[in-house]
């Protein structure tokens, strides 16, 4: 377990602290002899020594200049001096080399083996305290590498009011994620929406090319201001700046409209791709989710901008009347059928605003919005329209809804169960994603681009991929090229075409790149594929 390692010019001094003590009795395996500094030096090199006994008086180098020799390359090692002489110089020299003991000879063996012992639980002590030392750092280091993953969570939590939006469960929630602002903090959201890639990229790349996005806005929007960049749990990029309450933000709306100006530019040049940017106003931590909605409803809504800088001063208007609640569980639950605990929500929310003093008209029109809202993203989501059901509009009458708090609690009770009854009964119509397939199938030998989906369901581009990818797993590009390689295998299979001529029919100019994806389909290229499977055909 232990190795020791004993030097001394005189060969009987050597033997004798050798069998003078019971070194296996101490955890001793190993035990070597050195009759000079040099062969000294040669065992240490040659294994790890743990206790070193030498002589200081020896005729080819003294036993200090070899214990400088050993701290400088084998600190670890222990070091007890034998010496004849009771000389200060000696003593202070071995004491500054940081040396265990200095005893002189002739040694009781008792007392060298206690000296010995007490050597090595010096030595297992330090070994202790360095292997917490590096385990700690392994730690630390493992936790400044996972920091930007918990920040990113604590603010999707927020996002989303898996942390109550009230400043304890707040102050709780920073605590626990070990968050860089004070709870007094005010936020700013710049939403960064990827409308369009320049060229056709597959899902690998569009990661690696949304990283380098990124990048980027964490260099020319977010600068050394205090802040992060992140991505949220549907893929949506984010940059955060953060302000103190006691302080000016240290950036104006106008410097920030610059910089994202010359973002847009920048990624348009240099990553290919088309992007716009959604600007929040400065918010405290518990309204940080209402920015988040309003931006997402700004992007949803914008079908005709590109490239483009938005600020959201008159979409936080009705935000600002009151907390609303959290209506992602009012969709999750509408497209899951869950009728009861919809009700349970309704309940809950207006049971907290009846305890309310000042509930104004403004209140109960901007929670109808919101509530319709939800709606609307349900049916939009199904890819059915809300005229499909309240064909009158009567249903929807919103001078009715609003009247009291009592009729918008009746309103909002009637018209979930109706759509969710409509819901039910449509449920193997087409969805969104459904509309898209088809369309993709019905113009496999066209030219398809994201807006030519997304105009066929009429709904946002940048909106469109994730919702699809969230859905299906694959990218939209990533989807038409397994289709299309899909039909180019039943058309190597049951047809007499050439290979080119098919793989030009699916707009595949170049005849290799053709063969490579349909490869990495299926793992043959398609003359191979052909010849298994239908042999006597042209391939050319």
């Amino acid at each position: 377990m232990f190795k020791l390692l004993i030097v001394d010019d005189e060969w009987f001094a050597v033997e004798g602290v050798e069998k003078g003590v019971d070194w296996g009795n101490l955890k001793f395996t190993e035990i070597h002899k050195a009759y000079n500094t040099e062969q000294a030096k040669e065992v240490m090199l040659r294994t790890t020594i743990d206790i070193i006994i030498c002589d200081i008086e020896m005729p080819d180098g003294n036993g200090i200049e070899l214990m400088e020799w050993v701290k400088e390359r084998f600190p670890a090692t222990q070091a007890i001096f034998l010496t004849c002489h009771a000389d200060f110089k000696y003593a202070q020299r071995a004491i500054h080399l940081g040396s265990f003991e200095y005893l002189l000879k002739p040694v009781e063996f008792e007392l060298l083996r206690q000296t010995a012992e007490n050597a090595l639980g010096k030595l297992i002590e330090e070994r202790k305290t360095k292997q917490l030392n590096e385990a700690y750092t392994q730690y630390f280091d493992l936790w400044e590498a996972k920091k930007p993953v918990l920040f990113e969570r604590f603010w999707q939590d927020l996002f989303w009011q898996r942390i109550i939006p009230t400043e304890s469960h707040i102050k709780k929630a920073i605590d626990s994620y070990m968050m860089p602002i004070p709870t007094e903090s005010k936020v700013l959201l710049i939403m960064i929406s990827i409308e369009q890639w320049g060229k056709k990229l597959n899902t690998q790349d569009e990661e690696i090319m949304e990283y380098a996005l990124r990048n980027a806005a964490t260099e020319m929007i977010l600068g050394k201001l205090p802040g992060q960049v992140i991505q949220d749990r549907n893929g949506v990029h984010f940059v955060l700046l953060y302000s103190n309450e006691s302080h000016k933000p240290a950036v104006t709306y106008e410097q920030l409209k610059q910089s994202c100006k010359l973002y847009i530019e920048a990624c348009s040049k240099y990553l290919f791709s088309s992007i716009s940017c959604y600007i929040a106003d400065w918010v405290s931590l518990n309204s940080v989710w209402k920015s988040y909605n309003v931006l997402l409803q700004m992007e949803h809504k914008n079908v005709t901008l590109s490239k483009f800088v938005f600020f959201s001063k008159e979409e936080q208007a009705d935000f600002d009347v009151l907390q609303l609640p959290a209506l992602f569980e009012w969709s999750e639950f509408m497209e899951l059928g869950k009728m009861d605990e919809l009700d349970q929500l309704a309940m809950d929310m207006f049971g907290q605003l009846r305890k309310e003093t000042n509930i104004k008209s403004e209140t109960l029109n901007a929670l109808y919005h919101s509530l319709l809202q939800t709606i609307y993203y349900v049916l939009h989501k199904r890819g059915i329209s809300v005229q499909t059901i309240f064909s009158d509009g009567e249903a929807l009458d919103q001078s009715m809804a609003v009247k009291s708090l009592d009729q918008l609690q009746e309103w909002t009770k009637r018209i979930f169960r109706v759509v969710m009854e409509h819901l039910e009964s449509v449920e193997r119509e087409y969805t969104v994603v459904d509309k898209v397939k088809k369309y993709i199938t019905d113009h496999m030998y066209d030219e398809i681009s994201r807006d030519d989906l997304a105009n066929c369901v009429h709904i946002n581009s940048s909106y469109l991929s994730r919702l699809f990818k969230k859905e299906v797993g694959l990218s939209l590009t990533d989807y038409i090229v397994q289709e299309r390689m899909s039909k180019a295998k039943d058309l190597l299979i049951h047809s007499d075409e050439m290979i080119s001529n098919i793989a030009k029919s699916f707009h595949y100019t170049n005849f290799s790149h053709f063969s490579k994806m349909f490869r990495k389909h299926y793992g043959l290229n398609p003359q191979e594929y052909r010849k298994q499977f239908y042999k006597g055909l042209p391939t050319k």
